[in-house]
C-alpha cells in the first residue's frame, strides 16, 4: 500500500529543505507498528533505496534506552532516583549534590565537552567500556544542580556507567539483554553481520559546520572518516560513537519502534506502567530540544504543537539524524531516521515529518510498508 500522494509530496518537500538523501519512518500504535516506509536513497552512488529496515545511527535517541535501563534498575531496588551520582564515581568531587534524577532530567549543572561526546571510533571496533568512555570527560559545574534545564551529554555518559556499576555487567551487555532482547529488538552498538549490508551511508554537506568541526577536533581520523564526494555531499566511512550510552545504538526504525511501543502501551515488557508514566511526567520546565521546549521528564523531552503535547528525543551527529516521538493523548508514536545531519535543519525536518505522518496516520493504513522516492 502506497502513501497518499499528498503525504509523499509533503515528505519530499521537507527532505529537500535540508538536502537529505534518504529517510525511513515508522508509525506506532498501541498494537505495534501500523505503517513503515522509506523515502529517497540509503546510498547516493549505488542508488540503493531507503527502506523500513535500512540501518542508521540512532545517536542521542540512545539516551531513551539508557533512561529505560536506569528505571528498570530503580524498579528492582538496585538504585534510587535520589542516590548521589558521586556514590558511583567517588573520585569526582564535582558530582557532589547531583542525583540520578538530576542526570536523567538534564538538571545537573555540569558542563559538556565537544571533544568527548563527538569522539568516534572507525571501523568495526568493539564499543569502549563506560569507564573508558568517561575517561574523556572532565566534570565541571557551570551552575548549581537543579537551577536550570540544560541538555548535556555528560549526564548520560555518567548514567551509562551507573548502569554498569549497579547491574554488575557492562552497559552495552545490560542493554542488549534487558532492553533489546525482551521485545525482540534487532539493534546493537556496532555494525556487524546483517547490519552492515543494510546500513545507510551517512552524509554531510561539503560546507556544513559539523564537517569542519570534526575536521578540527579529530585530525587523526578525518582522512579516514570522510570518503567520496557526491555532488554537494561528502560520504562517511563506517564508524561508532565512542560513548555508547549517549548515542551508540545502530538499527532500523521498525526495530527502535519497539521501544516507542513499550512507552505508549504501559511500559511492557520493559517497565511497569508506573515507571513509564513517571518517565513521561514533567520534572521541570525548560527547553531541552530543538522543538521540545516545554520541559523535561526522565529521559523524555516535552513539547507542544497546536495545543497537542508530544514527548520526544532527537538524535544527531556525523551523517545521521533521528527522532523518537510519542503523542500520549493519541496513543501513537513516530520513529524517523535520516542519513544526513545539519544542525538544526534536519531536526526541524524530523519534526515536520512527524507532524505529517501523525496527521495522516489513519490514511497510511494498517501493517503497510511502502517505499517512495523523494530525493
Amino acid at each position: 500500500m502506497k502513501a497518499p500522494s499528498n503525504v509523499s509530496r509533503a515528505v519530499a518537500a521537507a527532505l529537500k529543505v535540508a538536502r537529505v538523501p534518504g529517510c525511513s519512518a515508522a508509525l506506532v500504535g498501541r498494537d505495534g507498528v501500523t505503517w513503515s516506509g522509506g523515502f529517497g536513497w540509503a546510498d547516493l552512488v549505488t542508488r540503493r533505496p531507503a527502506q523500513p529496515d535500512t540501518v542508521y545511527h540512532l545517536f542521542s535517541g540512545t539516551k531513551l534506552f539508557t533512561a529505560t535501563a536506569v528505571m528498570q534498575l530503580v524498579e528492582r531496588g538496585k538504585v534510587s532516583l535520589d542516590d548521589a551520582a558521586v556514590d558511583f564515581l567517588p573520585d569526582s568531587a564535582a558530582l557532589r549534590g547531583i542525583t540520578i534524577r538530576d542526570l536523567l532530567s538534564h538538571r545537573s549543572g555540569l558542563k559538556d565537552s565537544l571533544r568527548s561526546f563527538l569522539s568516534v571510533a572507525l571501523g568495526a571496533a568493539d564499543p569502549p567500556t563506560t569507564r573508558d568512555a568517561l575517561s574523556r570527560y572532565r566534570y565541571r559545574l557551570g551552575r548549581p544542580p537543579r537551577e536550570k534545564v540544560e541538555y548535556r551529554n555528560v549526564n548520560y555518559a555518567i548514567l551509562g556507567h551507573v548502569v554498569t556499576v549497579v547491574s554488575g555487567v557492562e552497559y552495552t551487555e545490560y542493554v542488549a539483554n534487558e532492553i533489546l532482547r525482551p521485545p525482540g529488538m534487532n539493534a546493537g552498538f556496532k555494525l556487524e553481520g546483517g547490519f552492515r549490508s543494510e546500513a545507510a551511508t551517512g552524509y554531510v554537506q561539503r560546507q556544513d559546520p559539523m564537517r569542519l568541526l570534526l575536521w578540527y577536533l579529530f585530525p587523526e581520523v578525518r582522512r579516514a572518516l570522510y570518503t567520496a564526494t557526491v555532488g554537494k555531499h561528502v560520504a562517511l566511512a563506517e564508524f561508532a560513537l565512542a560513548t555508547p550510552a549517549i548515542g551508540g545504538l545502530v538499527g532500523s526504525v521498525v526495530e527502535w519502534a519497539k521501544l516507542v511501543h513499550a512507552h505508549i502501551s504501559g511500559g511492557g515488557p520493559l517497565l511497569s506502567s508506573a515507571s513509564a508514566g513517571l518517565m513521561q511526567s514533567q520534572v521541570a520546565a525548560g527547553a531541552a530540544g530543538i522543538e521540545s521546549r516545554v520541559g523535561v521528564g526522565l529521559g523524555w523531552k516535552i513539547g507542544r504543537v497546536e495545543g497537542r503535547r508530544f514527548l520526544n528525543h532527537e538524535g544527531g551527529g556525523a551523517g545521521f539524524t533521528s527522532e523518537l516521538r510519542i503523542y500520549p493523548d493519541l496513543g501513537s508514536g513516530v520513529v524517523i531516521a535520516m542519513n544526513a545531519m545539519s544542525m538544526p535543519k534536519t531536526m526541524r525536518v524530523a519534526h515536520a515529518i512527524s507532524e505529517i505522518l501523525i496527521a495522516y496516520r489513519d490514511e497510511l493504513g494498517d501493517e503497510a510498508s511502502i517505499r517512495e522516492e523523494a530525493s
